[in-house]
């Protein structure tokens, strides 16, 4: 026999416009575990496989699926800058062009070429938030141009640009895990966090006005 324990909870997802039309905003979601059974076991193991469901109402079903990415926390603190005290005009890779489309991926790599410049010629400013910053837009711009990597065929990058940061490091642990999704699924996932962080660091419209 068998003893399993769910919890279970619902979820108000605010409805919001991108340049695609109506859609669901991204959510940070935090699960805390109450007990302990280190002492329980003699020989506890490494890590406890968890199932996480998304059930999405009927009616929209058809047009939204949920990519759900996870991290533990304290690797997504780890060496996580502050959103505090950023100067104005920190980003000069945006806005972004208006007719920027997020599921192309020649778009993606010209916006990552962008960046990686401003990183490099930047790089006195490595240890300071913006420049931090910067890298997670990099990576997430780099992966959205390139969802096959670290397999098939992707360019160089200038090696003054670490693989560290947050996006990165969730990346090549998914990869070592060896799921793999369509470059669609990617790039509207990687939008998402690219959008949302944006919004939150960037006080401006995100796309440039014709």
């Amino acid at each position: 026999m068998s003893l399993t324990r769910a919890s279970t909870d619902t979820l108000h997802v605010d409805m919001v416009y991108d340049e695609n039309g109506l859609s669901l905003a991204s959510l940070c979601l935090s699960i805390c575990f109450v007990g302990n059974i280190q002492s329980q076991l003699q020989n506890p193991p490494t890590f406890i496989p968890l199932k996480v469901s998304i059930h999405i109402p009927e009616a929209y079903a058809s047009h939204i699926s949920p990519i759900v990415e996870c991290i533990s926390l304290h690797v997504a603190l780890s060496g996580r800058p502050s959103f505090n005290s950023l100067p104005e005009g920190s980003f000069p890779f945006c806005p972004l062009a208006p007719n920027f489309n997020h599921l192309n991926g020649w778009t993606w790599a010209v916006l990552a070429d962008t960046i990686q410049d401003w990183l490099v010629n930047n790089i006195s400013l490595t240890c300071s938030d913006v420049w931090l910053w910067g890298r997670e837009f990099f990576w997430m711009s780099f992966i959205a141009a390139f969802p096959g990597f670290p397999r098939r065929e992707w360019p160089l990058w200038d090696p003054k640009i670490g693989m560290e940061g947050e996006f990165i490091t969730y990346w090549m642990s998914d990869f070592g895990s060896g799921s793999e999704r369509s470059p669609d699924d990617v790039r509207t996932g990687v939008w998402r966090k690219f959008h949302d962080l944006a919004t939150m660091l960037y006080p401006l419209p995100l796309f440039e006005e014709y």
